[in-house]
């Protein structure tokens, strides 16, 4: 399972544009009027503009080559403030031995920049964002996340390690050889490096192997089928 493609609503959407086509230059696929769609790698996000007095958020995570944490950091620490955790710019996640950095952007979405140092591919080009090798990680938060997990089990997507699922925190969906993710989570939960709690608000996800899945304006999982 890998993520091909991901459609958001963002606020403050002219300079959330300007923030990541002119500021990180990240490569345009296609825009009009009222959305955009930048490439990450091998996928593609869209962020479409929010209806008036909404400010919808959401957590996602775009890969960093395996040898560049370092250079990735001290770029992007060129162009925006990163999130700190107890006084800290970064953190190291044992389990997977990755290192990631967090900032906001201009639609107060929680970004993180992961470097897999086992899993991700090398590069020696100069960093920038036509580096980012994927989107990794994309949060999905849930009303019920137990009923969500059981709905990609009929898809043939499971957890993390066949990880027990609970209640709390955060569900990895998603295999540990891909190194791609779902997270699914509840409403409520304060996200990492952010004083944020987690809404639900609306989102696409388009899968490699043609898993499709939406929250519709409604706010509910509507969707999760191959196609």
């Amino acid at each position: 399972m890998n993520i091909k493609h991901v459609t958001m609503y963002a606020s403050n959407f002219e300079a959330t544009k300007q923030f990541y086509l002119t500021k990180f230059q990240f490569p345009l696929i296609s825009q009009e009027p009222d959305r955009f769609t930048m490439s990450v790698g091998k996928s593609a996000v869209t962020f479409i503009k929010a209806p008036l007095n909404e400010k919808p958020f959401y957590h996602f995570a775009f890969d960093i080559p395996s040898i560049q944490f370092e250079e990735a950091k001290a770029w992007t620490k060129g162009k925006v403030i990163l999130s700190k955790e107890q006084g800290e710019d970064e953190v190291y996640f044992e389990g997977i031995d990755a290192k990631s950095i967090y900032f906001e952007d201009p639609a107060g979405n929680i970004a993180e920049f992961i470097c897999r140092l086992t899993d991700a591919k090398e590069s020696t080009a100069p960093f920038s964002a036509s580096s980012l090798q994927k989107v990794s990680e994309m949060s999905i938060v849930v009303k019920d996340k137990l009923k969500s997990v059981s709905a990609f089990h009929e898809v043939s997507i499971f957890e993390r390690d066949h990880e027990k699922v609970t209640a709390e925190g955060l569900t990895f969906m998603g295999s540990r050889e891909d190194a791609s993710y779902l997270l699914f989570v509840n409403e409520g939960r304060t996200w990492f490096f952010s004083n944020k709690k987690a809404e639900v608000f609306p989102v696409e996800v388009l899968l490699t192997d043609g898993v499709w899945l939406k929250i519709d304006e409604n706010l509910d999982l509507v969707s999760s089928n191959r196609v």
